[in-house]
């Protein structure tokens, strides 16, 4: 619950996260997506960086799209999919992930499974310059981008698309908006 949180009304949804739903009683209506996925469902992915969308670190898929889920009210996302990094859909680009040494870290490793998942549904055969920007709004300062190349090559190669989720309501392989803001990746 955040500071202000007592001057906020609360309500109670149904967050529908990885495929299961779960009935959250009191949520703030100012309480982030990340806030209540990480304080009340207890989920370690997605993580807790900036707070502020600028870091990409809590990335997740709401309805099939990359959105920064801090920037998300947990009221907008009510009855809605939410699919976070532990989702098995993104196992494959998870193995990847780690196969490449693409987050030594490991505190980026989430956002960027998401990321090169959604990249890969969009794009058959996405050449470097089109890796760097879909993983430009992912802040990692322990990996150079040329190891995410090898973990979208190695995911690409692993079959990503039979990873299991789905692409989002409308989904015509446009670029989706991502809600963090894009910046060249460390």
């Amino acid at each position: 619950m955040s500071e202000s949180s007592a001057e906020w009304p609360a309500v109670g949804l149904t967050l529908r996260v990885d495929g299961h739903e779960y009935p959250v009683p009191q949520v703030w209506i100012g309480d982030s997506l990340l806030a209540v996925l990480r304080e009340r469902l207890d989920l370690d992915e997605p993580r807790d960086g900036c707070g502020v969308g600028e870091c990409g670190a809590c990335l997740v898929t709401l309805d099939g799209r990359p959105a920064a889920a801090c920037l998300i009210p947990a009221v907008a996302a009510a009855d809605r999919d939410v699919r976070s990094p532990q989702d098995a859909a993104f196992e494959i680009a998870r193995d990847a992930v780690a196969d490449a040494g693409a987050s030594p870290c490991g505190f980026c490793a989430p956002a960027l499974t998401v990321a090169i998942t959604d990249l890969l549904r969009r794009t058959a055969d996405p050449g470097p310059a089109a890796i760097r920007e879909a993983l430009a709004g992912i802040v990692c300062r322990c990996a150079e981008s040329g190891r995410w190349i090898e973990a979208v090559a190695r995911a690409k190669e692993a079959g990503i698309e039979d990873a299991g989720a789905r692409p989002g309501p409308g989904d015509s392989g446009e670029m989706p908006m991502l809600v963090f803001e894009a910046g060249e990746p460390a």
